[in-house]
């Protein structure tokens, strides 16, 4: 396994991510996660919540069906537990949603079968790396030209694409996707990750397994590519006399 330390500041150098890399791990019993001495998250918040927590502050926590329900999405999306009964006519009668396509909304949500783990571990990669675990995967908070970054350095490496599939709704989905090998994947806040996890109007979510993340940063490193990118030709360009602004800060004014 790569040194997910090192890693991790390679990361923070090439991409300058809004915050610390959030990487992940689900675990069959809660056994397993108290033997790792991880503190269990202090209160019932929704995993967006959970994501935007650890990356800005560097916590990792485990979570159970208990603390991570307060979206009952986030819940569903790492197979925890089920949505209330009633959750469909609160979207219909509230939301004025087509009960049919609210079923497809559903049907469309990446999760993972429910009773598979019980309980996961999200935290910072030095975190992992000090315990000796494999993350199944990582997301980094980004704006669109770090997204770029890191799509451009996959596939330059690989020849493959990233995924994408957001309907909107659910951008937790994230770690589902992950887990179930659909990476690297890019999303969009959804709106409960705005109202509630404070996503900004430039972010975007990307996920990505450990070699897919370390090829990505091998490749922009030998190409001397990092954020920001060498893209920006203006920097360099003469001013435009044409252009309005021109003539009130330049030497001369325009005759």
């Amino acid at each position: 396994m790569s040194n997910l330390s090192e890693l991790k500041e390679r990361v923070m150098k090439i991409i300058q991510p809004k915050g610390e890399p959030v990487a992940f791990k689900l675990y069959t019993t809660l056994n397993e996660v108290k033997k790792l001495n991880v503190p269990p998250l202090e209160k019932n918040l929704a995993l967006c919540q959970l994501l935007k927590y650890c990356a800005i502050f560097g916590k990792t926590r485990y979570v159970t069906f208990e603390n991570v329900d307060a979206c009952v999405v986030g819940s569903y999306v790492l197979g925890l537990g089920l949505p209330p009964e009633d959750v469909k006519e609160r979207w219909v009668k509230g939301f004025a949603y087509e009960p049919k396509i609210f079923d497809k909304l559903v049907e469309n949500i990446e999760s993972i079968s429910l009773g598979k783990y019980s309980a996961a571990v999200f935290g910072t990669l030095e975190w992992f790396n000090k315990v000796g675990e494999k993350p199944d995967g990582i997301i980094l908070i980004v704006n669109s030209t770090q997204t770029y970054l890191l799509s451009v350095g996959f596939f330059d490496a690989t020849g493959k694409k990233i995924v994408s599939a957001f309907n909107g709704h659910a951008a937790c989905e994230i770690v589902a996707a992950l887990e179930k090998g659909k990476s690297p994947w890019v999303t969009i806040p959804c709106g409960g990750a705005r109202g509630i996890a404070e996503a900004q109007d430039d972010e975007i979510w990307v996920g990505m397994k450990v070699e897919e993340l370390k090829t990505t940063i091998d490749r922009l490193e030998s190409v001397g590519l990092k954020y920001p990118p060498f893209v920006y030709e203006m920097v360099k360009a003469d001013l435009n006399p044409d252009h309005p602004l021109t003539g009130l800060i330049t030497r001369k004014a325009k005759e």
